[in-house]
């Protein structure tokens, strides 16, 4: 499973974008291209959009001005967003030339109730929910109550965000406007078959953005990928005056920890894998096994609502395989008469086609739980001709995305690709990663060399769903049997990473790797309490109040919880 020495991970090296926060405020500026910034997943294309003068670095929207704190090379915290501590840890720009420019990683702390020199503090263990691109500072505002339930106390939180990305500096932009931005991401609203000249208009726009990229911001994107991110978050855990990290990565962050485990095996203290994408396939930039189970996890939504009824379904069938020619048919149909709504009211309008509805459908995979009621609901609307609600639900769904290393393709070489694609999955026609790479011609300073089959100082715990997505779980085992005595932990659900779903037999296998450094038995599979068209938990006995407060925190994970968008 190694990979060559200076293997180039393509287009890993600018995984970001310009402040973390940007991309929701430049969605509501491109308007109509919000969807493929959302599923512009490989890209991290909206985060380096726009330029200070469009969207605030300094400032975020709770008011809190992260240019106030002085980078340092010790953490040094300051009071912020209430209950919150925040820091920003001056690293080098260039390991290699330590005594050269500079970084400030933007970090928050939600600290322990423990003192530090009391006996059971733990330390802090770090966040990141994936991307490439999210925010983790994000991540730990949203979520540190439901996170330290689930962790147990002792902890600090600690979520940073990588360079590139939120508050961290130098920050990256590309375009100087968000008509710019607009002008090149307009050329990804069709599906990648809609027609014979969509593919090498994509290819052609991935080139555009490649070049403008590199020209207007190589000298800093060139110190922006996973393995210095993956040093970064090593000076986060020596700041904190310790030697091994305690992590928690869903997403590309298993990437980015699968990285961290094999550039540095001997400073692994407890580290989680949730979601696990095939580290040599992202590397590589093939993308050719993300979605190997995505049909499956559509096939599951369609199961739960035949299992549910007419009465609770709006799009019930008989059989999945009902329900499934009745949406083909109704999708198909847009290809040549798309839907369009005028609401007189609000005076909106817009227009629903086969790649909109795609998309909508796909998106809707990585949180079925969720969205899958939303998704019947709106398709059903679609078929009775009211478009505006699944067009509102378009808008609604779009959110963050991202981008890698120096990787060139041609339009021969992509058809190939998505030909092949196409054989496993009915959504290749809108998996832009491999596309999104084609064209960038930013080369990361530090690509990885090191190997992932390695023997870490503790063993990794790892988590895949039998229906994810994006990140199927053949892709946990096979990360897994690199890692000597990690444990892959199965969860018996749908969606993109165990938060997709509510468990207590996974909070409490979590739990129990943190709190003792206990690892789950080889082939063990939890159960789900979530129900796709029920709002309530589904629960057999009685729960311990310890059990239910789990519970509730893994439930409260899944609906807040924004997964990031691959």
């Amino acid at each position: 499973m190694s990979l060559p020495k200076h293997s180039d991970p393509a287009c890993d090296s600018v995984r970001s974008h310009s402040g973390g926060y940007t991309l929701l405020k430049a969605v509501v500026l491109i308007g109509s291209v919000a969807l493929v910034a959302y599923q512009f997943s490989h890209f991290e294309l909206l985060r380096f959009a726009l330029p200070p003068s469009v969207d605030s670095d300094a400032q975020d929207g709770y008011g809190f001005d992260w240019t106030s704190i002085i980078p340092a090379q010790d953490l040094e915290w300051t009071q912020c967003y209430n209950d919150f501590e925040c820091a920003r840890l001056s690293v080098p720009l260039d390991y290699s030339h330590p005594k050269g420019g500079k970084a400030a990683i933007a970090i928050v702390r939600y600290p322990s109730d423990i003192a530090h020199d009391e006996e059971g503090y733990l330390g802090p263990v770090l966040f990141n929910p994936g991307g490439p691109g999210a925010s983790g500072i994000e991540m730990v505002l949203n979520n540190a109550q439901q996170l330290r339930i689930i962790l147990g106390e002792g902890y600090d939180l600690i979520g940073f965000d990588p360079r590139g990305v939120g508050f961290t500096t130098p920050t990256l932009h590309v375009f100087e406007s968000s008509g710019e931005a607009a002008f090149i991401y307009a050329k990804f609203l069709p599906t990648i078959n809609s027609s014979d000249t969509a593919l090498g208009a994509m290819y052609a726009a991935a080139k555009t953005l490649g070049v403008v990229a590199k020209a207007r911001m190589g000298d800093v994107a060139q110190h922006v990928g996973t393995p210095v991110v993956a040093r970064d978050m090593l000076s986060i855990v020596k700041a904190h005056r310790q030697e091994k990290i305690q992590y928690w990565g869903s997403s590309y962050g298993t990437v980015l920890g699968a990285t961290f485990a094999a550039m540095f095996p001997d400073n692994v203290g407890r580290l989680v894998l949730d979601g696990v994408m095939d580290a040599e396939d992202y590397y590589s930039a093939q993308r050719s096994t993300s979605l190997l189970d995505t049909d499956a996890t559509l096939f599951g939504i369609y199961q739960a609502c035949v299992d549910a009824g007419p009465l609770v379904c709006p799009i019930h069938e008989s059989s999945t395989e009902k329900i499934h020619d009745r949406i083909q048919k109704l999708v198909n149909s847009l290809r040549s008469n798309p839907a369009t709504f005028y609401n007189a009211d609000t005076g909106s309008h817009g227009e629903v086609d086969y790649s909109l509805v795609q998309k909508v459908i796909f998106i809707s995979l990585y949180r079925p739980y969720e969205s899958g009621m939303k998704l019947a609901s709106v398709l059903a609307d679609l078929e009775r001709g009211v478009a505006e609600p699944i067009f509102r639900l378009s808008q609604a769904e779009a959110t963050e995305e991202a981008m890698k290393e120096s990787f060139t393709d041609d339009v021969v070489a992509l058809r190939k690709h998505y030909n092949s694609l196409s054989q496993v999955s009915m959504f290749s026609e809108i998996w832009y990663a491999r596309l999104g790479c084609a064209g960038w011609k930013v080369r990361a300073k530090e690509r990885f060399a090191a190997s992932w089959e390695t023997n870490t100082s503790f063993p990794l715990l790892i988590i895949g769903n039998t229906a994810d997505p994006v990140t199927p779980l053949r892709s946990a085992m096979k990360m897994s049997r690199g890692f000597k005595d990690s444990v892959v932990l199965t969860q018996d659900s749908l969606g993109h990473g165990s938060i997709a779903a509510a468990s207590l037999c996974t909070a409490k296998a979590v739990r129990a790797y943190f709190q003792n450094g206990t690892l789950p038995e080889d082939g063990t599979v939890c159960a789900v309490e979530s129900r796709m068209f029920d709002e309530q938990l589904s629960i057999s006995g009685t729960l311990s109040a310890e059990d239910r407060k789990l519970l509730q925190a893994s439930h409260e994970l899944q609906q807040n919880y924004v997964v990031t968008f691959l």
